[in-house]
């Protein structure tokens, strides 16, 4: 794809993801208020969050197929996001034409969910295709950050309009904050569709079922990351629903106390996004995933040890940052672990299993709340809390440590006239690449174009496994791709480079 191509789509993706931001900042963190205005009970609230999801996560089976049919993802992504906007419409005139169905609320939004999931994998796919693959980190570093931006001015207006207006006019508030949602998903959809259109790879894409994707989950890295991230999610939603009803039930707080504690996780996002992502360019994703894998289990526990308003906004600053390094670490290893023309089925088949993940979490925290005794909290929306902290604490310490980097691996090999390394890429094997020190040196590594060709699987599987194991133990940092490469064809080579790395591990 032609550069000026590639940047006026980037320009326009971020245009779009500001849009969505502004929608979903006017929106997400209040539709757990609105049904609260509604008079909606614990378990339905809970039922807001997993009926939902239960519909998304089978409509994202569909994902693949449509695009095969219809072949131009842009217009899936246009017209998925139209009709996302237009579902806005009832939602706000619930209050006004039938405030006693407040349970149409889950009806709209099992709808809205519906096609914001189809259009997930499908838009994660384009975007693989188009966004260069050793500047993903940066790129949706920056594009978090304007998104987290849009959010949190979305969020604290949001905030705001409904303090002023509750006290007087309940449902006034939401019907501008929903009518505000209509328009910046507009947006969103005119943005997606400016973007450029490259023409997906369905001659090579594999065309396997569900149940294939199962049995292959144990063998593949991206099978280990699946499980992980499902496991982490459903122990999230046992606690994730609730926050909102312990904030402005439990503990009483107003629309700004609220709104203020979500700007500070907001903020705190916005100033970190940027850090992940350079982090994720320069040391790889499982280095962020693991990181952030580790530290947002601490949010729910945190919650434990006090109700004091400045106390939980510390919280959730440590939170935005956490969830930060989560979101964007995870969402690059699904670009570096799958192959281009197999992410829609792949994200298709990961976010099913999300979805599910999360129906069962926010049911089974309601069950949790709805059933179990006190004990020693004053709510048992706090054993929520603990047992979500446990269970995401339990997920990342078990399966973090089974999951490889995806992305372009370096290993410096001591100390010479020539720099070495060793790398593997996740489509191109193993590599050898020699960098001199010098530039005319480095001229002439280029002119001597030595392309030897390995692949990482036959190492594996060969009977020189010593070696082999020797050698992948060291893979463990990430580096820029921009280096000349020789590729290795000859065993005797790899026992000579895995010695030469003992050599300079032992110097150090």
């Amino acid at each position: 794809m032609p550069e000026d191509k590639i940047k006026k789509s980037l320009r326009y993706s971020i245009y779009d993801g500001a849009a969505f931001a502004a929608m979903d900042g006017m929106t997400a963190s209040f539709m757990t208020p609105f049904a609260i205005a509604l008079n909606a009970s614990v378990s339905m609230i809970a039922a807001l969050t997993y009926v939902p999801q239960l519909v998304g996560a089978f409509i994202q089976l569909f994902a693949a197929k449509i695009v095969e049919i219809v072949k131009d993802r842009r217009k899936i992504l246009v017209a998925g996001s139209l009709f996302h906007a237009i579902l806005w419409l009832p939602l706000l005139l619930i209050p006004y034409a039938s405030p006693s169905q407040k349970y149409l609320l889950i009806l709209y939004v099992a709808l809205q969910t519906a096609f914001a999931q189809l259009i997930n994998p499908v838009w994660n796919s384009l975007m693989g295709d188009i966004v260069p693959k050793y500047e993903r980190g940066r790129f949706f570093g920056l594009r978090n950050k304007v998104i987290g931006a849009s959010s949190f001015i979305a969020a604290l207006s949001a905030g705001l309009l409904l303090n002023y207006l509750s006290p007087k006019h309940p449902f006034l508030g939401f019907t501008i904050l929903f009518s505000i949602a209509f328009i910046a998903r507009l947006l969103s959809a005119f943005f997606k569709g400016m973007m450029d259109n490259p023409m997906p790879d369905l001659e090579h894409a594999e065309k396997f079922s569900l149940f294939d994707f199962v049995k292959r989950m144990d063998k593949t890295n991206y099978g280990h990351f699946v499980v992980y991230v499902v496991l982490f999610k459903f122990a999230t939603y046992i606690a994730a629903p609730f926050f909102a009803v312990y904030m402005l039930k439990n503990l009483g707080f107003t629309y700004l106390q609220f709104t203020i504690i979500i700007a500070a996780e907001l903020i705190a996002s916005f100033i970190a996004m940027g850090i992940w992502g350079r982090m994720i360019d320069e040391k790889g994703t499982k280095f962020v995933l693991y990181i952030s894998g580790m530290l947002t289990p601490l949010i729910p526990f945190l919650w434990l040890f006090s109700s004091n308003f400045y106390y939980l906004i510390l919280v959730e600053i440590f939170a935005g940052l956490s969830w930060a390094g989560f979101n964007l670490s995870s969402s690059n290893f699904i670009f570096d672990a799958v192959k281009p023309e197999n992410r829609v089925r792949c994200i298709a088949y990961y976010k099913f299993f999300e979805g599910l993940a999360i129906v069962i979490g926010a049911a089974s925290g309601g069950l949790l709340i709805g059933h179990m005794p006190k004990w020693v909290f004053v709510s048992s929306i706090l054993l929520a809390f603990l047992v979500s902290g446990i269970l995401r604490l339990a997920a990342s310490l078990v399966l973090l440590p089974t999951l490889k980097e995806a992305r372009l691996i370096e290993l410096d090999m001591g100390h010479s006239f020539f720099k070495k390394f060793l790398t593997i890429r996740p489509s191109e094997g193993i590599v050898f690449e020699v960098v001199g020190k010098y530039k005319k040196i480095r001229e002439k590594v280029r002119k001597a174009g030595t392309y030897l060709k390995f692949d990482k699987q036959k190492l594996v599987e060969s009977n020189q496994n010593e070696y082999s194991r020797k050698l992948m133990k060291f893979i463990d940092k990430n580096i820029t791709p921009k280096k000349e490469q020789h590729d290795i064809t000859d065993m005797h080579e790899i026992e000579h480079i895995t010695e030469e790395i003992e050599k300079g591990k032992r110097r150090k």
